[in-house]
């Protein structure tokens, strides 16, 4: 979409309303009506925005001029104020003016959302049906499509699941596993999950963590110019990303964290047992290493409905001994008792798994997936296997970050890369640690990172660290092991310096490094998600879901309902909100826009 800003903007307000899709003209409206009109018909703006009441006849023949809808934003202005009465085709949108440059802003966004819901409405134009059969194949066995399973299996489908990896209830070592079972057994749900990873603020180094080495505080693990053409424009449209999308993305993120906070509710609720067998941890503290980032924090979690109590250092250095070392040090100012839990993923995969089986769910592991199969009007006629050819009416592909080749020939090709994030287990000493933490450390390599309360394969008690972002583009195996030695190391700083004594203890029962893993999640350069849908030969849909980052469980119930949802015909927000093309329509050009829904 292009936007056409005809006001002056102030600085700051520039700084973050402009972008790549942004016409800046803010001389035109002293030249008069035909320079207004020649501008709007030959900038082949989709979009203008101004406080201007503009002429209804010169924005009339501007929409009239179009085969795509255009929009006139009007910002304090009532489409009936100016007396000339219809605008034509165009889209009036208008936005009340309360005194300040954030009426610019809430424009913008009240446009996008526009833009996305029609251009949904035009994606999913004929494929809302309800699939002509209940017979479901799920692509993937992680926690994702594990957890779409069952909601599926609620409903009676029939469920099977096809995996290229080992069966998660064996014992294989965690390189022959994916991102679930090969990370480590610790899986963690807040509110604030998922959150968007795109600036959200002006900044010097704002939306650049990919140019640089995890050396260099940045995101960067693979190896130095290994990067394909596709990789570097995902990159560019994570770094073209304004901060007020960014803000408004985050926004629709969260919406279906707190959707996901209801179903997980009510599924604790109606089996007990399965949570308490995976060891369920009930609240989450978040521990913070600097006074504003604190402060900020507090505000943020108050303001998502998250923030259950304050606790000053003192406070968390009594409620939990295990942190009274690093709170003496200094390396703790304040936590933040938020709402949420913590599970043991790896144990509450094999009692998912027992339970799904039992109610009828077929679960076939080491079948590797290779490609769709698609018919010559572009529906999906199969799934190619690399010992045979799958042939089902309805599809749920859950590639993680190692099955790029699965989307091939749809939508979301090349929009799922790798980013790493790495694992160290700690003995918890006396059990002394007694909530799951995150902890916020401003400006470490591993700044970021979860803690979790947990039991090894033994029943001792355990805190499992995860921590870092390493990006490896579409190729998850493209790793350089001594940017992964940097991250590492980050990892043990962090054991060291916040529990002294369980770091001690686990140097003296033996090395270290064996309790050293990775994982690489799925990841898109918008922080959305994905959902796509493409009708299937046999009258059913193929699905695509994924790239949740770092929030693949915690939003896993929304994803299966959004998946039931479009079985049966009917509309979830998902559907719209995680288009993966939401981003790269918007922030287009208009030809390039028309271009992408034509091969959609």
């Amino acid at each position: 979409m292009r936007i056409l800003i005809l006001d002056l903007l102030d600085e700051d307000l520039a700084n973050h309303a402009l972008a790549k899709n942004v016409i800046y003209r803010p001389d035109v409206l002293h030249k008069g009506p035909t320079a207004l009109r020649r501008v709007l018909i030959e900038s082949d703006a989709d979009a203008v925005v101004t406080r201007a009441a503009l002429p209804g006849d010169i924005v009339a023949d501007w929409a009239g001029g179009r085969s795509e809808p255009c929009y006139y934003v009007s910002i304090g202005i009532r489409d009936d104020e100016d007396g000339s009465g219809a605008f034509g085709s165009a889209v009036v949108l208008s936005i009340a003016e309360n005194g300040d440059e954030d009426a610019y802003i809430r424009a913008l966004k009240t446009l996008e959302r526009a833009f996305t819901a029609q251009y949904d409405e035009r994606y999913h134009a004929g494929r809302r049906r309800v699939s002509a059969s209940r017979r479901v194949t799920l692509i993937g066995g992680g926690l994702v499509n594990l957890i779409t399973a069952h909601y599926l299996s609620q409903r009676d489908y029939d469920v099977e699941i096809v995996d290229a990896r080992p069966d998660p209830r064996t014992e294989a070592d965690w390189t022959a596993f994916g991102c679930s079972r090969g990370g480590d057994d610790a899986r963690m749900f807040t509110l604030s999950e998922m959150d968007n990873y795109n600036s959200r603020e002006i900044h010097e180094s704002m939306n650049t963590a990919f140019q640089r080495s995890v050396s260099e505080f940045g995101w960067a693990t693979h190896h130095a110019g290994s990067l394909s053409q596709e990789e570097h424009a995902w990159v560019a449209e994570f770094e073209s990303i304004p901060t007020w999308l960014a803000d408004s993305y985050n926004d629709d993120i969260f919406s279906l964290t707190r959707e996901s906070r209801g179903l997980w509710d009510a599924w604790i609720d109606s089996d007990p047992q399965l949570f308490e067998g995976s060891l369920i941890r009930e609240g989450v503290l978040r521990i913070y290493s600097d006074t504003d980032n604190f402060a900020a924090a507090v505000a943020r979690q108050r303001r998502i409905g998250a923030a259950r109590s304050i606790l000053s250092g003192a406070d968390v250095a009594r409620e939990q001994p295990a942190l009274a070392a690093a709170v003496e040090a200094g390396h703790i100012v304040g936590g933040v008792d938020v709402v949420g839990f913590t599970i043991n993923a790896h144990k509450f995969m094999r009692l998912l798994i027992d339970r799904l089986e039992a109610k009828g769910v077929r679960t076939y592991w080491n079948r590797r997936a290779q490609h769709l199969v698609f018919d010559g009007r572009g529906n999906v006629a199969g799934m190619r296997l690399y010992d045979g050819m799958l042939t089902t009416e309805n599809i749920v592909i859950s590639p993680g970050a190692y099955g790029s080749t699965l989307l091939k020939g749809t939508a979301s090709e090349g929009k799922i890369n790798g980013v790493l994030g790495a694992w160290l287990r700690l003995p918890n000493i006396d059990s002394s640690l007694r909530n799951s933490l995150k902890l916020a450390r401003k400006g470490h390599v591993t700044e970021d990172a979860n803690i979790t309360v947990a039991t090894d394969e033994n029943g001792d008690p355990i805190m499992i660290i995860g921590s870092g972002y390493g990006y490896t583009g579409i190729d998850a195996s493209n790793i350089d092991a001594r940017l992964l030695e940097v991250m590492y190391a980050g990892l043990v700083d962090t054991a060291q310096k916040y529990f002294p004594a369980a770091y001690h203890a686990a140097i003296a029962s033996g090395d270290l490094k064996s309790e050293l893993r990775y994982c690489v999640r799925p990841w898109t350069s918008s922080s959305l998600g994905i959902f796509e849908a493409i009708p299937t030969t046999n009258s059913g849909h193929c699905i695509i879901t994924g790239g949740h980052n770092t929030g693949g469980f915690a939003q896993a119930p929304a994803v299966g309902e959004a998946v039931a949802s479009l079985l049966n015909g009917e509309t979830h927000p998902m559907h719209t909100l995680y288009h993966p093309d939401r981003a790269a329509a918007f922030l287009a050009s208009a030809r390039t826009e028309r271009s992408i829904l034509r091969s959609a």
